[in-house]
């Protein structure tokens, strides 16, 4: 068995443990904004849109059949407006959960697969979090500067998010290091 001071003796563990620290410590500082935005943006959709449904799925939203109650095909319509990219995760989110759970329309910004179980920002990756942040224009009149350049980036990608091994190289931990401080 491993112990602490082997993962020391070991760079490229020790690189991975520092992009890991630098992605769990800048995830912590983005959750309360991220998580505040959410909450005001679910608040300010349902306070045009007046009222709820559950009846209606994701699928149905999608496929654009039409809400009975002309409620959902709002709320889709607020989110979407507010999308950069136009290109919405539907597979991450419920509709029918929209009324009850600010999160889930948080969920549409979010990368297209592997998030239909988070149900909140605490189980909710850096990835997911980041996402919602450079998808949602919303965020743009949250910070005093751009918060992206307008581009889809894959920069991230290359970062600790998809490693699923415990070994970074140097320029990739540098790498990591470097755009979350960007």
């Amino acid at each position: 068995m491993a112990s602490l001071a082997d993962v020391y003796k070991d760079k490229e563990r020790t690189n991975w443990l520092k992009a890991w620290l630098a992605i769990d410590i800048a995830k912590s500082g983005l959750e309360h904004l991220a998580d505040n935005e959410a909450q005001n943006f679910h608040r300010l959709i349902y306070s045009h849109v007046g009222s709820s449904c559950t009846s209606c799925t994701t699928a149905n939203v999608q496929q654009k059949k039409p809400c009975p109650r002309k409620i959902c095909d709002q709320v889709c319509q607020k989110i979407i407006k507010e999308h950069r990219y136009n290109s919405l995760s539907w597979k991450n989110t419920s509709a029918q959960l929209w009324q009850t759970n600010y999160w889930e329309i948080a969920k549409c910004y979010f990368p297209p697969d592997g998030y239909a179980a988070t149900s909140s920002i605490q189980d909710t990756d850096f990835n997911g979090v980041i996402s919602f942040m450079l998808n949602c224009k919303r965020f743009d009149s949250s910070l005093s500067f751009p918060i992206t350049t307008g581009k889809p980036t894959t920069h991230t990608h290359a970062c600790l998010l998809y490693k699923v091994r415990t070994a970074v190289s140097p320029d990739t931990s540098n790498v990591c290091i470097l755009l979350l401080n960007t």
